[in-house]
């Protein structure tokens, strides 16, 4: 079975999702999943709200009136990809096992398929929307605080060691970061067409892993790797 598949799977889809607008919240959810997924298509830069609505089956006023604009549509996915970027670097209950580290991955991994043309037209809609490029700042502001914390409780569990000096902790930050928001633009500024599969979002959670794992102890990282490989695996199967 092709990996196309893979990343539909019920064990990655199963997490919290923030409430859409408090409008219509059939319709809305309606609108907002149908945009989605032409936006996702390789000429999804180029819909627009005529688009969808002819998509959906409906008057370009009925979709008005709930969503003026295309920006608005987006801002209203936006919450979503907050919560679940914000889940997966949530600081662990305890101890944070070799299996959950790499579990996460898995979790960055759905989030940049699911919403994969917020990664690769990035830069132009935060231009587009500065309402929207206050709220993405705002939550790296976050993402930051919450991965430099799973990083910090590594260190403390003995299941990393602390960069030297130690101001590097906070530059690893900045490229698991960096990693993960850039992975999909960087495949297609390499392509002709800019087409993404599940299997090019699988090789990006490894080489997100590849940025922190030289920190990590030996066994530990072995194990949390693995569990990002099991799953690749899985999907070429």
């Amino acid at each position: 079975m092709r990996r196309a598949n893979t990343l539909e799977r019920e064990r990655l889809s199963r997490r919290k999702v923030t409430p859409l607008p408090p409008r219509s919240a059939g319709t809305v959810t309606r609108i907002v999943e149908g945009a989605r997924e032409l936006l996702n298509r390789p000429d999804g830069g180029a819909v627009t709200t005529n688009h969808i609505a002819a998509h959906l089956g409906m008057s370009p006023g009925n979709l008005y009136y709930h969503f003026r604009n295309r920006e608005e549509i987006v801002r209203a996915m936006f919450p979503r990809i907050e919560a679940e970027g914000l889940e997966a670097t949530a600081p662990p209950a305890g101890q944070l096992s070799a299996h959950e580290f790499g579990e996460r991955h898995l979790q960055g991994l759905h989030t940049l398929w699911h919403y994969r043309f917020f990664f690769r037209d990035l830069n132009q809609l935060l231009v587009r929307d500065h309402r929207l490029a206050e709220e993405f700042r705002s939550y790296q502001r976050r993402l930051r605080e919450q991965y430099r914390g799973l990083f910090e409780r590594l260190i403390a569990q003995g299941s990393m060691r602390s960069p030297e000096p130690t101001a590097d902790l906070e530059r690893l930050v900045t490229l698991s970061i960096v990693m993960w928001l850039n992975w999909i633009p960087h495949l297609i500024a390499l392509r002709p067409r800019p087409e993404i599969a599940p299997e090019d979002v699988v090789e990006g959670a490894l080489h997100s892993f590849l940025v922190v794992a030289p920190y990590l102890e030996r066994r530990f990282a072995a194990e949390a790797r693995a569990v990002i490989e099991r799953y690749e695996e899985r999907g070429s199967a």
